[in-house]
């Protein structure tokens, strides 16, 4: 019964990791897409990268480098977009400290089920290590694909012969 336990905790200790992380993506998101407007006209913004996504502070270094001085006093001096800007912005970050307190959470449920529950001895730190690494890397790479255009289309897909036999039904 503990080792159940112990992989319920190790589960939910890392869905306390992926999906704030996914909040927080979101949020920056929507602080981006206020702030687009006053991005130089026929520059398209590079993706954010995952080192940017990890560390928010980052992220908001390198739109105000690409932005130019012009645009972020524009956003600064247009009181409701900087608020809804500024807003997002710190939504994200509270979400990426609670999503990486989840990490934590989830390293120390991953330790305690692979060394102290399953006792797999010398090479239990390997997989631990292993085991933490992937998951880490794996649940950013969801996180991405959760957020991406590739994810929105096929949504629209799926979503498409409903509405279909939605609108057919109704006439």
């Amino acid at each position: 019964m503990e080792v159940v336990i112990g992989i319920l905790g190790f589960i939910g200790d890392w869905l306390l990791f992926i999906f704030p992380l996914y909040q927080g993506q979101m949020e920056l998101m929507e602080s981006n897409s206020v702030f687009a407007k006053y991005q130089i006209k026929g520059h398209k913004p590079k993706n954010a990268s995952l080192l940017e996504w990890m560390i928010p502070p980052l992220l908001f270094r390198r739109i105000k480098r690409t932005a130019g001085k012009a645009q972020i006093n524009d956003l600064i001096n247009n009181k409701e977009d900087f608020q809804n800007f500024y807003s997002f912005y710190n939504k994200g970050l509270a979400w990426y400290f609670v999503s990486y307190a989840g990490f934590l959470n989830g390293v120390c449920s991953t330790y305690e089920l692979i060394i102290e529950k399953l006792a797999l001895g010398r090479i239990g730190i390997v997989i631990f290590i292993v085991v933490s690494l992937l998951i880490f890397f794996a649940g950013h790479y969801f996180v991405s694909y959760l957020t991406s255009g590739k994810r929105e289309k096929r949504f629209i897909k799926r979503m498409l012969p409903i509405v279909k036999n939605t609108i057919k039904n109704k006439q």
